[in-house]
């Protein structure tokens, strides 16, 4: 176990499976704490934004904490899509935009075969086997 930052504060600290100092380490688990209090009050669903603005918890900590799994339970809670800013309470992207990609990735396929298929067809070479 080497020296490290905390990526929270910057403060220099023995490196721990945690990732960031004992500070910081328990500052999470106060703002979890929040966090929790606050879901249960709000009926077990909110956004981030919700959640920051009550708890005053910084929406990226947030996020970390989903992450990890810090929210295990009937909890429901909405971020934002990254692709188009839909709100979603599971993976990166709402299922439009997956489906989106899915059928851009498919069209960017189906372009390869054909460019694929035009460039043997161009590629043939013919010759005359029969020599005078």
């Amino acid at each position: 176990m080497g020296l490290k930052n905390c990526p929270e504060c910057g403060k220099i600290f023995v490196d721990s499976p945690a990732g960031m100092c004992p500070a910081c380490v328990e500052q999470e688990e106060r703002d979890e704490i929040k966090i929790v209090d606050f879901l249960r009050e709000s009926g077990n669903a909110a956004s981030i934004e919700e959640i920051h603005e009550a708890t005053g918890v910084k929406e990226r900590t947030i996020l970390h904490m989903m992450r990890k799994g810090r929210f295990m339970g009937d909890f429901e809670i909405s971020y934002a899509c990254e692709a188009c800013g839909a709100p979603i309470v599971e993976g990166r992207v709402c299922a439009a935009c997956s489906k989106n990609i899915i059928n851009q990735m498919k069209q960017s396929a189906e372009k390869e075969a054909q460019k694929s298929l035009e460039f043997k067809k161009a590629g043939r070479m013919y010759s005359n086997l029969e020599k005078k």
